[in-house]
C-alpha cells in the first residue's frame, strides 16, 4: 500500500527572469503523461508554479505565458530609480556588497555578525538595500487570476470540482492541476527572548536574529505532515547555518498562494521583505532553494533539476550574510542527495521499518537545466551597472522581446526534459 500523499512531484528551483523553462519542463512531462500532482516551488519558480495552479494544461499555459497580463505583470518590477536612491545609498550597495564577500573568507567574523544582529537593523538593511521594487504590489498579481478567469473559467471550474481525494489524470487531461506548495522564509528575534522553544546552538553563537523556513502547504500536504515525524519537519540548511535557521518548518495551510508567491520571490538584495501577518517580515526560498528532501518523502517520482554552482563575488556572500550557510556547500548536499543513504543513517529501526519501502521506491531525476544561464543569455530581463548612478538597472524588452524570450525559454524546458525522457526510457 503506497503511504505517500502523491505520485509525481516536480520541483521548480529558481530561475529568476528565466522561470519560463519550468513551465515548458512542466508541458513537456504532462505531453508524456507524466503529469506532476504537486509542485513545490521557490524564488522565480513559485511564480511558475502559480502560473501552472491558475492554467494547468499546456496548450492554456503557454498563451497565458506570452499574454500582455503577464508582460506587465513582469514589468512591474523595477529598479530603484536615480531620485529614489541618495549618494549616500548609492555608496551603500557597494559598500556593503564588498562587505558581504570579505565575510564570507572568514567564517567567524560572519558569527560574530550575526551575534551582533538587531532584527530592525537586519531588516533595515534588507529594506534599503533592495535593489527592485515593484509598482502596485498589494495588487500585483490580481491581474494574472483576473486573465485566468476571463479566458479558463470553464478549466477553472473543473479543477475547483475536482474531489478532495485529488483524482488523477494519467492521460493528462485537461480537467486536472497539481498541487502547489510554495517555500519562504520568515525574519524573527532570538526565539529565547520571545518564549519560543530553541535549541542549542554551534559554538555558543546566540544569534539576536533568526530566520525560520516556511511552506505554504496546501491542506492535503499540511495533513500529511501534521501525521508524520509527530507533525515536523527539520530545515535542512539547519545544520549548515551555525544557529542562524531554526530547526523546525513552520508548516502553513495554504490561503494565499499570491501572499506566498511574493514572499518566496523576496531574495535578499534584490526585492525588500513583505510583510504577512501573524508571521512578520517574510522574505525568500533561497533558504530551500531545491528542497529534494520533502520532495522525496512527498512522491514516489520527483523531477528536480541539476543546478550551477553560486558565483563567489555577490549570490554566495549574500546568503551567507543573512541565512548564515554557504549555499554552494548546500548545493553539493542536494546533488548528493540519496534516499535511500539517509535511511541508512538513521538509528531508530522503527522508523526504517516503517520507510524504507516509500523510499527505496522514490525514482529520483535531475533534470539537465544547469546551463540554463548559458542557453538563455539575453533571453530574460537584462541587469546593467550604471556607473555614473551606481546602481543597477533593469531593462525590460518590449512586448514582442518579452514573447520570443517566453518562447525561447519555453523551448529550452521542454526540449531539454523531453530528450531526458526518451534518453531514459519513462
Amino acid at each position: 500500500m503506497n503511504s505517500k500523499p502523491y505520485e509525481r512531484v516536480q520541483i521548480f528551483s529558481g530561475g529568476g527572469s528565466r522561470f519560463g523553462y519550468y513551465l515548458g519542463s512542466y508541458a513537456a512531462l504532462v505531453d508524456h503523461k507524466l503529469t506532476p500532482d504537486m509542485i513545490i516551488g521557490t524564488c522565480g519558480g513559485s511564480l511558475s508554479a502559480y502560473l501552472v495552479q491558475l492554467v494547468p494544461h499546456p496548450e492554456d499555459l503557454h498563451q497565458l505565458m506570452c499574454s500582455e497580463t503577464l508582460y506587465r505583470v513582469i514589468r512591474a518590477i523595477r529598479h530603484v530609480a536615480p531620485h529614489e536612491a541618495g549618494r549616500r545609498l548609492k555608496t551603500r550597495y557597494m559598500t556593503q556588497a564588498l562587505k558581504r564577500w570579505r565575510l564570507s573568507r572568514q567564517k567567524q567574523k560572519i558569527r560574530q555578525q550575526h551575534k551582533a544582529d538587531s532584527l530592525e537593523g537586519l531588516l533595515d538593511e534588507l529594506q534599503t538595500l533592495a535593489m527592485f521594487r515593484i509598482e502596485n504590489e498589494q495588487q500585483w498579481l490580481d491581474a494574472l487570476s483576473d486573465f485566468s478567469t476571463r479566458n479558463f473559467s470553464i478549466l477553472n471550474n473543473e479543477v475547483s470540482a475536482r474531489d478532495d481525494a485529488g483524482s488523477r489524470d494519467k492521460d493528462g487531461g485537461r480537467h486536472i492541476a497539481p498541487e502547489i506548495a510554495i517555500i519562504a522564509s520568515r525574519l524573527y528575534s532570538n526565539p529565547m527572548a520571545s518564549g519560543v522553544s530553541t535549541t542549542a546552538f554551534d559554538n555558543n553563537v546566540q544569534p539576536n536574529v533568526q530566520l525560520q523556513e516556511l511552506l505554504f502547504a496546501p491542506p492535503r500536504l499540511a495533513d500529511y505532515v501534521a501525521k508524520m515525524n509527530g507533525g515536523s519537519i527539520e530545515s535542512p540548511a539547519y545544520a549548515l547555518a551555525n544557529g542562524r535557521i531554526q530547526q523546525a518548518v513552520n508548516v502553513l495551510s495554504q490561503q494565499n498562494i499570491e501572499v506566498a508567491v511574493r514572499a518566496s520571490m523576496a531574495d535578499m538584495y534584490y526585492l525588500p521583505p513583505t510583510h504577512i501577518d501573524r508571521l512578520g517580515w517574510c522574505l525568500g526560498g533561497v533558504i530551500n532553494l531545491t528542497p529534494i528532501e520533502l520532495a522525496c518523502r512527498l512522491g514516489n517520482t520527483v523531477f528536480a533539476e541539476s543546478k550551477s554552482g553560486y558565483d563567489s563575488w555577490l549570490a554566495a556572500p549574500a546568503i551567507q550574510r543573512v541565512f548564515g550557510f554557504d549555499p554552494n556547500e548546500r548545493l553539493v548536499q542536494v546533488h548528493d542527495y540519496d534516499p535511500m543513504l539517509q535511511l541508512s543513517q538513521v538509528d531508530s529501526a522503527a522508523y526504517k521499518a516503517n520507510h524504507k519501502t516509500q523510499l527505496h521506491e522514490v525514482q529520483l531525476h535531475w533534470l539537465p537545466f544547469a546551463d540554463n544561464a548559458k542557453q538563455l543569455a539575453g533571453q530574460n530581463v537584462q541587469k546593467r551597472f550604471n556607473i555614473k548612478q551606481m546602481t543597477v538597472e533593469l531593462i525590460h524588452a518590449d512586448y514582442a522581446g518579452f514573447v520570443q524570450q517566453m518562447q525561447a525559454q519555453w523551448q529550452y524546458g521542454y526540449q531539454r526534459t523531453v530528450d531526458y525522457i526518451q534518453q531514459h526510457k519513462l
